[in-house]
């Protein structure tokens, strides 16, 4: 018997985002409640949500199941919009809840209303699953055609998966270029959220997001199909082949960290040396030898100053042609290959070893060349990266400077304060990759700035050594 005061919930669900869709069926749902004399209670919504999939913690389903008790009534426009699965069914037949559709209402309290539900769930998930194999045959058609399969909206990408949305391909175009020019992926969600990029498809910038995103064939124009990655004609490529190949290359690279650490937080941290023991200097108030507190320290506001003049002084006296061409993207693909054969010869010499195949001895110094062969290679990685992140912040700066043979005072004070703007524009990752390319720092026992000890690596001619060596010619 219906109670006198019945307080009845309504359930709400689509599988797609649609506009009005929800809201056209809580319409439905309250003019039924309404003819009923009955009390609107909770209204739970789930848009843009498929029964077909488990509804679990974070859905308005997975709540009302722990909200509904024996003898609440849910109201939804029809059963295949509260549920799509005999296992559904049982969820909610467990609540002890009266379900009353607009189409018709079900008694889950009675045998009669079971035994109708239970019809009605297996032939929605019978057409759940038909759909499904439809769906599986119709997306292996177009992905052997090169068309990309429906689904979530792909940043970067119109719906159809196939034209590019301009104003996030820009910033697609830019992550690639970041990281090929040696930026970070900690880096590029930090200037993401400083700048307030939407986000959206997705939730929020991580930087397992922006890995996933750069590793996507689909951005060069290709699709992944049975497992391997083919060209598309369909698809419109946001960044160019190789772009993309360097870009995955040093993503794939084994010797990349994975787990950096710690982000540094100061200009000079680990970059300027002691001048007693070659410790690079870590800042803690002030920057320090942690090997020995007892050999140097400097204040950040004695030393950075200084520093930043040196970069000046480079950039003016070099130039555009201050560093040379910005190294090839294909030298560090071809160290990563070669840091994967180097791991191949490994395991193939252990197997040979562990079978018999090789004497123990032999295999020893095999592993011991091939070691330091290893670290060789990463080394070299290591190198072609730090150069690969400072050529392009170098060279914007110095094709942005007018450089003039002879220069009043005036005049170098301007070229100094614009090179200096354009130093401080940058990211802290970038002046750091900057400071490393074109400077070795050291700091030496001592009171006056002249224990700061600075050797130019591109602008050698500024050096006190190349400087006495010109007067000497003279």
């Amino acid at each position: 018997m219906t109670r006198l005061h019945t307080t009845a919930a309504i359930y709400a669900r689509q599988s797609e985002d649609v506009a009005e869709g929800i809201a056209n069926q809580k319409k439905r749902c309250t003019a039924l409640i309404e003819a009923r004399g009955w009390t609107l209670g909770k209204v739970y919504e789930d848009n843009d949500t498929s029964a077909a999939k488990e509804r679990g913690p974070g859905t308005a389903w997975h709540q009302m199941l722990t909200d509904l008790k024996p003898g609440d009534v849910v109201v939804s426009v029809d059963i295949d919009r509260l549920l799509r699965s005999t296992r559904d069914l049982l969820a909610i037949t467990d609540t002890g809840a009266r379900v009353l559709t607009v189409n018709g209402e079900i008694d889950l309290t009675t045998a009669d209303g079971k035994f109708r539900a239970d019809m009605l769930a297996a032939i929605a998930e019978f057409e759940v699953r038909r759909k499904g194999e439809r769906q599986k045959r119709a997306n292996e058609s177009r992905a052997a055609s090169g068309r990309p399969v429906p689904g979530r909206r792909r940043y970067g990408y119109e719906t159809d998966g196939t034209t590019p949305r301009e104003s996030e391909a820009v910033v697609v175009r830019r992550l690639f270029t970041h990281v090929a020019e040696g930026g970070s992926l900690r880096s590029a969600v930090g200037w993401l959220k400083a700048e307030g990029v939407d986000p959206a498809p997705g939730r929020a910038w991580t930087s397992r997001r922006v890995a996933d995103l750069l590793k996507n064939p689909h951005y060069a124009g290709k699709i992944r199909h049975l497992g391997a990655v083919i060209d598309s004609d369909a698809v419109t490529p946001v960044v160019e082949p190789e772009l993309a190949a360097e870009v995955v290359a040093i993503l794939s690279d084994p010797s990349r960290k994975t787990s950096p650490g710690p982000k540094p937080r100061h200009l000079l941290s680990g970059l300027i040396h002691c001048g007693e023991c070659g410790t690079p200097l870590t800042y803690m108030r002030s920057y320090i030898c942690k090997a020995d507190l007892s050999h140097v320290s400097i204040l950040k506001k004695i030393i950075e100053p200084r520093v930043r003049d040196e970069i000046a002084k480079a950039f003016i006296a070099g130039g555009p042609d201050l560093f040379p061409a910005s190294p090839n993207g294909s030298n560090i693909a071809a160290l990563i290959a070669a840091h994967e054969k180097n791991a191949a010869h490994v395991a193939a010499t252990i197997a040979d070893r562990d079978e018999g195949l090789v004497p123990p001895t032999i295999a020893r110094a095999r592993l011991i060349e091939l070691r330091d062969a290893r670290l060789a290679i990463e080394a070299e990685l290591e190198r072609a990266r730090s150069e690969k992140g400072a050529a392009s912040a170098l060279l914007d700066i110095a094709h942005g400077l007018l450089v003039k043979s002879e220069a009043s005072m005036a005049e170098f004070a301007e070229m100094k304060d614009s090179v200096l703007a354009s130093f401080d524009a940058l990211d802290l990752d970038k002046q750091r990759e900057i400071v490393r390319a074109l400077l070795y720092v050291e700091v030496r026992s001592g009171r006056d700035i002249s224990r700061v000890w600075i050797e130019h690596k591109l602008a050698t001619h500024l050096n006190p050594d190349a400087q006495e060596e010109d007067y000497d010619a003279e």
